[in-house]
């Protein structure tokens, strides 16, 4: 399955916060300057990201559901989510070069 940076970045945030974190914990992502732009836009971003991260089963939402939308407060890994944050975290880390 193929994750986007932004997804990657929020199962790498809530596995090093021991499994869990809230939706502001997120937008550590985007600078501070593009993030001061587009607020909206980059709230909708992460909270669409958290969506899909949840259909895949690999967070689980906490919050409250109207008849249109999710209002998603706080999340946390699953044993499935834990297992792809460290195949993430494995990705990144390189070897040294042996001669």
């Amino acid at each position: 399955m193929r994750l986007s940076g932004l997804q990657k970045y929020i199962l790498n945030q809530c596995y090093l916060k021991n499994g869990g974190g809230l939706r502001g914990d997120f937008y550590g992502f985007y600078s501070k300057k593009e993030l001061a732009e587009n607020k909206k836009s980059r709230e909708d971003t992460v909270h669409s990201s958290l969506e899909s991260l949840v259909a895949k089963d690999l967070l689980i939402a906490f919050g409250r559901k109207t008849a249109q939308k999710w209002f998603i407060t706080k999340v946390r890994l699953t044993a499935k989510g834990k297992r792809r944050a460290k195949e993430i975290i494995k990705q990144r880390q390189r070897k040294l070069p042996i001669k």
